[in-house]
């Protein structure tokens, strides 16, 4: 049995001029006072009100008037904030959002929760900025599968939503059998990493880093680890095919600096890759995007960037890697 999202969602009359109320909790304590912030978006103000809320640690007896507080407490060992937003304006909560194109049969997600953690990732970045708490991470959609929704018109609250596991990551699955299937191959050769008999590949792992950046809503991280696992690829694919056609090696380090600098890795596949079996324009266009967009992040503080063209980079980018290790094989 699969049991998916569960919304419920009481119909109302919005009252003129409400405001929105989301109120939820977030997996770990962000580490400044209780109280109300104050956070501009756009031409709007959004209230922000945390409230830290202790956990009962076995280990430790505590009075009433008593904290216990883990460092660097990521996961909420020991506490937890539950976060109240307020939007000066009444927000569509049946509006869709975006679909994830890395996450296999997930369902469009919220427009409204979309716009609500933008903001507390806006916050949080802030938070982490001036107390220097660099443990800190943003909050992925997914960690905020439960919360309320009310409209409020300056006397009285109007409930409106309560949602009930909307991950935006596909559905909760409940059956029997093993929780985490594995292939048979892959079990395999994970025996023989762990052995040493064969090697974890660096490029791998950066586009695994990749992924899991755009899980956590951050798309600058995403495409600079997803450019980093293209140019381990595509350096190594230069360096073999390169010496082969007889290209000085000084010659073949100079063109790898220019892909760097420019992003422009068309001209040199073109070279390189006569004969051989080509990648197709899209994807190309694609990788050529993401270096320049990495760029833009690293020499110019580029700090928006589309989640949705973000995405479609690093589908792109595997497609490449996958490309040029193939060429590896045969040439």
């Amino acid at each position: 049995m699969i049991l998916m999202n569960s919304p419920k969602v009481q119909r109302i009359r919005i009252p003129s001029g409400a405001h929105t109320i989301f109120s939820f909790r977030i997996p770990y304590a962000i580490p400044i006072p209780d109280g109300i912030y104050k956070v501009k978006m756009g031409e709007k103000i959004v209230e922000v009100a945390l409230k830290r809320i202790q956990k009962n640690l076995q280990m430790v007896k505590l009075e009433a008037d008593q904290i216990a507080q883990f460092e660097f407490d990521k996961y909420g060992r020991s506490s937890f904030s539950f976060v109240q937003m307020k939007f000066p304006y009444a927000m569509d909560l049946e509006e869709v959002g975006r679909r994830p194109l890395l996450l296999k049969d997930a369902a469009p997600r919220n427009k409204a929760k979309e716009t609500v953690l933008r903001c507390l990732n806006h916050f949080i970045e802030a938070v982490r900025f001036i107390t220097e708490a660099y443990w800190m991470e943003t909050v992925r959609y997914q960690d905020i599968s439960e919360y309320d929704v009310s409209f409020w018109d300056g006397k009285n609250r109007y409930p409106a939503t309560k949602w009930f596991l909307d991950s935006g990551a596909g559905a909760l699955k409940i059956g029997v059998g093993p929780p985490f299937p594995i292939e048979e191959e892959k079990m395999k050769r994970l025996g023989e990493i762990l052995l040493n008999k064969s090697y974890i590949e660096s490029s791998e792992i950066y586009l695994l880093n990749s992924k899991d950046a755009c899980l956590l809503e951050d798309f600058r991280l995403a495409i600079i680890e997803g450019v980093v696992a293209l140019e381990i690829t595509l350096y190594m694919f230069i360096r073999k095919q390169g010496g082969k056609l007889g290209i000085p090696r000084a010659r073949l380090n100079s063109l790898i600096k220019e892909i760097g600098l420019s992003g422009n890795i068309s001209v040199v596949l073109k070279m390189l890759t006569q004969g051989l079996e080509q990648v197709d324009n899209e994807t190309l266009k694609k990788c050529v995007g993401a270096i320049k967009i990495r760029n833009k992040i690293l020499h110019e503080g580029l700090k928006d960037v589309s989640p949705k063209d973000t995405e479609e980079q690093i589908i792109a980018i595997e497609e490449m890697t996958r490309y040029l290790k193939k060429l590896l094989t045969v040439i």
